[in-house]
């Protein structure tokens, strides 16, 4: 069970009073949600089209990782941030704030961070651990329908873990 189907059976109970906006004054109503799905084609239409994105975009994201590497995926969900901002600005849906600029700002230089995109001297690696090369034949397995990057030499020269 996920977190949220976690988290989803205490706040089908929780009394929220008029905060709720449902019908039993609680937190979460599923029950209520699926009866609102079910007579509501527009609802309905809504959830599947929700679904559908969701999986086409897991989908894409799979395959360019390993067409390409995590590095471009996560540029990539950068790039969907913005459009789907610029959209929802365009049509009106939120007003412009200077905060999310920041906050998108601080998105993207912390993942440029993570992806060693923006190297960071104290954050190099220890001179006791070797980058492997991705062609070293040692390393490659052709049993192996995926291809798995080791980044770090673990193995010492006799072949014992270090």
């Amino acid at each position: 069970m996920t977190i949220l189907g976690t988290l989803l059976i205490p706040m089908y109970y929780i009394p929220a009073g008029e905060f709720s906006g449902n019908p039993r004054g609680v937190l979460e109503d599923a029950l209520d949600g699926l009866y609102q799905i079910g007579q509501n084609p527009t609802i309905a239409l809504a959830q599947l089209g929700n679904i559908c994105s969701i999986a086409f975009f897991n989908f894409f994201g799979i395959s360019v990782t390993k067409q390409l590497n995590a590095t471009t995926r996560m540029v990539l969900d950068s790039i969907r941030t913005v459009v789907i901002w610029a959209v929802s600005l365009a049509v009106k849906w939120e007003s412009f704030q200077y905060l999310q600029v920041i906050g998108f700002v601080i998105l993207i230089v912390g993942t440029a961070f993570y992806n060693n995109l923006i190297p960071l001297p104290c954050l190099d690696l220890p001179s006791s651990v070797d980058p492997i090369n991705e062609t070293d034949t040692e390393y490659q397995n052709d049993d192996v329908n995926e291809k798995t990057l080791l980044l770090y030499d673990t193995q010492g020269d006799d072949g014992k873990e270090v």
